[in-house]
């Protein structure tokens, strides 16, 4: 019989993690730089009970404070975006390894440009530069409670479980502003096999 092995990255949670809907803050400060709002007064906590808690983190409670020194960014959704741009993502791995992966198309790459890209996961964010000559995609490898599968299948098959569902991407594009992309397809190819 082969000895079933783990990786280091492989999830531990026995249920599924959910975090808030609450976007992660981005600001703009009186010089033109762009900020990430991290942490408030408050604390991480989880609201709900049993195994369907939420986790709480705490850019969901930010104080009065950051919003009145620095405007807030408001998000372009990822279907409002003008010709010419496309981006998508793509679920890799299962239990053991466990990555997304972030594309994008820009036809008019004189025009707008893609600077940063911000991920949001169950336990926190990951950012990423996007550095000079560097082409799709961007890989954001997953560990622990963000690497929660339902089954070990490569490439993911966006089924009905929606394993990531709660991760949303903040892609900055130069020219354009913050997108916002949320995590949370399901693939038509597997809606026959829900009935």
């Amino acid at each position: 019989m082969i000895e079933q092995k783990y990786t280091i990255t492989r999830t531990r949670a026995t249920w599924k993690p959910r975090v808030t809907d609450a976007d992660m803050s981005f600001f703009t400060d009186k010089d033109g730089n762009t900020l990430v709002a991290l942490s408030g007064d408050a604390d991480a906590v989880y609201t709900g009970t049993g195994r369907t808690l939420v986790g709480e983190p705490p850019y969901a409670h930010l104080n009065d404070a950051v919003e009145s020194n620095n405007d807030p960014i408001d998000f372009i959704e990822v279907e409002d975006l003008p010709e010419g741009i496309e981006l998508d993502y793509q679920i890799s791995g299962g239990f053991n390894n466990n990555a997304v992966y972030f594309k994008w198309k820009i036809a008019d790459k004189t025009k707008y440009q893609i600077t940063w890209v911000a991920l949001k996961t169950f336990t926190g964010m990951q950012l990423k530069y996007v550095m000079p000559k560097k082409f799709p995609p961007l890989l954001f490898a997953l560990a622990d409670e963000d690497a929660f599968a339902y089954c070990n299948k490569i490439p993911c098959e966006e089924c009905a479980f929606r394993c990531k569902s709660g991760f949303v991407f903040y892609a900055n594009i130069k020219g354009l502003g913050i997108v916002r992309m949320s995590m949370n397809r399901i693939s038509m190819l597997n809606m026959d096999q829900i009935k």
